[in-house]
């Protein structure tokens, strides 16, 4: 006789197809992941294993499992979504009470880092000279390549940027942003040369232009065609995940830090809403210092951040332990400063539904950090808690950086 709950997934299954009128595809992935899932869980609690109630920490234990195998965040996530239909379903047809896994949050995706080109490229790039100096063709892509850098504007704001919006006395741009608002870009001698003779070559070609860069035909550029532009430009470039322009807005700012300017001024500069958006590329620089600076011989660490663990009334478990040293551990790569961690877990009351209390307290010279979570599970009440802590550690850094802009 079939396990019940294969018969569930076959019925879930086929609910999807005739019900939901999922495609054929998305029910065979649908259909793969539960056959996971349930593997693992036969494995976990014995063969006649039935989803129940009581199945967030089993579910956890998976999205664990699969992360430690090399899944990404995004592939967990698409996972575990999955089983919240699946578990929706057994709700909805009365195999359970209740969703156990409704408010079970997956992993957070990790946000890579703007795509940057090193200025040695960046000036073998910009250097090379068309190879026909009076071709409008050649003269315009290049041009292109030296707004993006020198300015950082968007590749739709370059599109549109009107003629009469280059002012080339004053050596400035007027540009149209997000949300139709209107910032004022300074530029320097060489893209002045080089606007100056652009204007040259294309008053050849084209007469009264309405936008700044046209097209032999004079119609506007597409956003297409200057993708085209910088991707065929940045080709060369080993190890770049992405050869577009937005790459060169990304490579303005961080260059302009790098140099020392003022954050609050970049921010004007890119047409930024919030600071916030500015600061990732302060991460860019530091991960540069960082890799300069490892390459000493007393850089390395020597040793792994110290986690204690204290059961208070119980004995965790190997694989509890184990869980909780990994969670507290990745703290280390937000903070450089961390000595140690204590760990104390806690039952509260038995009885209740949320009683697994977790604290963690970093020490840190001059300034530990503390938090405290209640949750239905240790590795739920775990995970709040190390987010907290992330949290707090990161208001530690934007404080420092916030007292550094106004030093």
């Amino acid at each position: 006789m079939q396990p019940l709950a294969m018969t569930w997934r076959e019925d879930f299954l086929r609910y999807l197809s005739r019900e939901q009128n999922r495609s054929e595809a998305t029910v065979q992935a649908y259909g793969a992941d539960l056959q996971a899932y349930l593997m693992y869980a036969r494995e976990r609690v014995g063969e006649e294993y039935v989803p129940s109630v009581a199945d967030v920490d089993l579910v956890r234990g998976w999205m664990l499992q699969l992360l430690e195998k090399g899944h990404k965040a995004t592939g967990v996530n698409r996972r575990l979504s999955t089983l919240k239909s699946f578990y929706r379903y057994l709700l909805r047809m009365n195999h359970i009470e209740f969703n156990p896994i409704a408010a079970l949050r997956g992993p957070k995706k990790e946000k890579p880092l703007p795509t940057y080109v090193p200025a040695q490229e960046m000036r073998r790039i910009l250097d090379e000279p068309p190879a026909d100096e009076n071709d409008f063709e050649q003269v315009r892509d290049k041009l292109i390549l030296e707004m993006l850098y020198e300015t950082g504007i968007r590749r739709m704001e370059l599109v549109t940027l009107r003629d009469d919006d280059v002012y080339l006395a004053e050596q400035q741009l007027r540009v149209l942003g997000k949300g139709n608002k209107e910032r004022i870009i300074p530029f320097g001698n060489r893209l002045t040369r080089m606007i100056a003779h652009w204007r040259e070559i294309r008053s050849k070609k084209v007469a009264n232009p309405q936008f700044f860069f046209v097209s032999l035909k004079s119609s506007p550029m597409k956003v297409e065609e200057v993708y085209q532009v910088v991707h065929k430009a940045l080709e060369s470039i080993p190890n770049l995940s992405r050869r577009g322009p937005h790459t060169l807005r990304h490579t303005f700012a961080t260059d302009m830090l790098n140099e020392g300017a003022d954050l609050v001024a970049i921010k004007e500069l890119l047409g930024h809403e919030s600071i916030s958006t500015t600061v990732q590329y302060t991460h860019t620089t530091f991960r540069q210092l960082q890799a300069m600076y490892n390459a000493h011989p007393r850089a390395q660490k020597t040793r792994a951040m110290e986690v204690r663990i204290q059961s208070i009334h119980f004995s965790a478990t190997a694989q509890l332990e184990e869980f909780i040293t990994k969670k507290v551990s990745k703290l280390d790569q937000y903070a450089d400063d961390i000595q140690a961690a204590e760990v104390v877990l806690k039952v509260l009351k038995p009885e209740t539904a949320n009683n697994k209390e977790a604290s963690i307290r970093l020490l840190v010279k001059g300034h530990d950090f503390f938090a405290e979570k209640v949750e239905d599970s240790f590795e739920a009440a775990v995970d709040a808690t190390v987010e907290a802590l992330r949290r707090q550690i990161r208001r530690r850094k934007e404080g420092r950086e916030k007292d550094v802009r106004h030093s």
